[in-house]
């Protein structure tokens, strides 16, 4: 898995690991948490048809999703829920792993809770602050021999992630389930950013996060292994 992947490193080089009962193993990062300077009720104020709910399904569907695209090695149906560098970067691991003939076997996927921690802003873009807890079972093996060269069949992982999601400053959710009002720059016709992000009209692409919020940087905060 992609977060797997990146913070296995950090792991490495700056951890403190601490002994737990029975065979649990918790490994927690020494990395600075993002402090959010507004609440989420001052985004509701500004943004009436914002949700926190649906975010946070928008958040948990998005984790299962990754998993899933990780392990068939094709992240590019997610394109439009990343920003530009987060999906690079993503798809940069997903190559060496077909280089290396491995794949990276995901099961027992759980997001056990999504909490919004709060919002930042900039000259350009919001963004959310949101701590995941999860569950899952996650190893590699070698696609010619189909052995296990590195995790466990059976052990499971708890993580802790903080997530990152931008959105470009003054944007505003839509009536419309929580999706964002958007209309072609080029043209003016409204679009259906649910289903594209190109406009059907003029054939203009806009980039997801101009009208709603995509991934940007994810953190591992905390992992337990049992």
């Amino acid at each position: 898995y992609i977060v797997i992947a990146i913070i296995l490193i950090v792991i490495t080089a700056r951890s403190k690991k601490s002994g737990t009962s029975g065979s649990a193993k918790r490994v927690t990062v020494n990395i600075q948490e993002t402090v959010a300077t507004h609440s989420i009720d001052e985004l509701k104020a500004i943004d009436p048809n914002f949700s926190d709910e649906a975010l946070k399904e928008k958040i948990s569907n998005l984790y299962v999703q990754m998993q899933n695209c990780w392990q068939a090695k094709d992240i590019s149906p997610l394109r439009n829920s990343m920003t530009d560098a987060f999906y690079n970067q993503a798809d940069r691991q997903i190559q060496a792993l077909k280089s290396n003939n491995q794949t990276n076997m995901i099961e027992n996927i759980a997001v056990l809770s999504v909490n919004l921690m709060g919002y930042n802003e900039d000259d350009t873009n919001t963004t959310i602050i949101a701590k995941l807890n999860t569950r899952i079972v996650d190893y590699v093996v070698d696609d010619k021999t189909g052995n296990v060269i590195k995790g466990s069949k059976t052990a499971e992982k708890f993580m802790t992630y903080e997530w990152l999601l931008i959105r470009s400053k003054g944007a505003l959710t839509g009536e419309n389930e929580g999706t964002t009002a958007v209309h072609c720059p080029s043209c003016g016709a409204p679009m259906n950013v649910n289903f594209s992000a190109k406009c059907e009209f003029c054939g203009t692409v806009i980039k997801q996060a101009e009208y709603d919020w995509v991934l940007s940087n994810i953190k591992g905060l905390s992992q337990t292994t049992v």
